[in-house]
């Protein structure tokens, strides 16, 4: 059966590469995306996706993402009373967080130094200048905007709190609307809109299914869906690793929220459909039942979600999210793209049936559960 297909692509600063990797597969398997809802990282990989001609468009992932790696450093730091020496992956870390990256962020002043007594303020410790500058010369804005893939890309309001969805259906999506998606603050700046301050649109929903699902569909639609904050996770033994799990948690469970929501509101859909059936068709006009009867009638045809969730690669330490070093970032590339390798592999032809949203979840290349039941 012929189906749309729909990419959800999430935040996760350096862990973004994972996503670059998973694309590379689809588009080897001939899968090309007719829409794409994202926020702040995947905002990125997704404009560089929808910005460039088709048979450019791994190449402009990888420069990208070369771009933004920090070289190893061949030397290891041993404070003189320190207890144990800084393992090499812990000295990447330690150049990533006060260099950044080269070709998305790098350290502001005072940035950081604005908490202390005399300082002047400021809203974040890193400046996105290199992140504005790559998009400006990678990203084709008339080809993004064109309608070949649909882009919706998700901020937030930081003095409301309101959700605030950019949809290259409805209006074009420029490059001040992708650096709002990325503002994840304290660490990067808010970006005004149209008189707005916005941030990271994962302060309210880092993976944005809801964006991406809530709208009625008339076709079969297969949805993959990369979520690049992990679930589950080891005990804690140091601050960084606390600093992580907390954004796991926080980030994480929007995810597990949003699927219920979803499933709730199709089984509401269903519910009512069958309703409407099951009535006269006089009592069907009763202008008390008809917008409760109207929300059955927008039940897709069949929607199967494929969520895939990066765990771990070899090479991680704590607060991943901020290693940038090439190693690293090519590992989460290629663990990208042997994961979606093996996740539809294992996925085949199963589809939902009409009326039907059924989620396969995968998790460290393994199928996890299908549609809430233990795989």
């Amino acid at each position: 059966m012929t189906e749309r297909i729909t990419l959800i692509l999430s935040g996760g600063n350096a862990l973004g590469a994972y996503e670059a990797g998973a694309y590379e597969t689809l588009e080897a398997l001939g899968l090309y995306p007719d829409q794409i809802a994202a926020v702040s990282t995947g905002a990125i990989n997704a404009a560089l996706i929808a910005g460039s001609a088709p048979e450019k468009r791994i190449d402009a992932l990888r420069r990208f993402w070369s771009a933004a790696a920090q070289e190893t450093p061949t030397w290891t730091f041993t404070p003189q009373y320190w207890p144990m020496a800084w393992d090499i992956k812990r000295t990447r870390l330690m150049q990533s967080s006060l260099l950044g990256s080269p070709g998305i962020y790098h350290p502001r002043l005072p940035g950081a130094l604005s908490m202390l007594p005399g300082m002047p303020m400021d809203t974040s410790v890193y400046d996105l200048a290199p992140l504005r500058e790559s998009l400006r010369k990678a990203v084709d804005f008339d080809r993004l905007n064109s309608g070949e893939i649909r882009l919706i890309i998700v901020a937030v309001d930081v003095e409301s709190g309101e959700e605030i969805r950019f949809d290259s259906a409805k209006a074009p999506i420029e490059l001040d609307h992708l650096l709002a998606s990325c503002g994840f603050i304290p660490f990067f700046p808010p970006i005004t809109v149209d008189g707005r301050r916005l941030v990271d649109g994962g302060m309210s929903s880092n993976l944005p299914l809801e964006a991406a699902l809530d709208e009625h569909s008339t076709d079969n639609r297969l949805c993959i869906a990369l979520d690049l904050f992990r679930r589950h996770s080891q005990g804690l033994q140091t601050v960084g690793q606390a600093v992580e799990r907390q954004l796991e948690l926080l980030l994480s469970g929007q995810t597990a929220k949003a699927l219920k929501r979803l499933r709730q509101v199709h089984e509401l859909r269903r519910q009512l459909h069958l309703l409407g059936n099951w009535l006269p068709a006089e009592r069907r006009e009763d202008p008390a039942l008809a917008p409760a009867l109207a929300e059955g009638t927008k039940i897709d045809k069949a929607t199967t979600l494929l969520l895939l969730n990066h765990t771990q690669v070899s090479e991680d330490t704590e607060m991943r999210a901020f290693d940038f070093s090439r190693p690293v970032l090519t590992e989460r590339w290629e663990r990208g793209r042997t994961d979606m390798e093996q996740a539809l592999q294992t996925l085949g032809t199963q589809r939902a049936a009409p009326g039907e949203f059924v989620v396969h979840a995968f998790s460290g290349g393994e199928l996890k559960y299908v549609d809430g039941q233990q795989a």
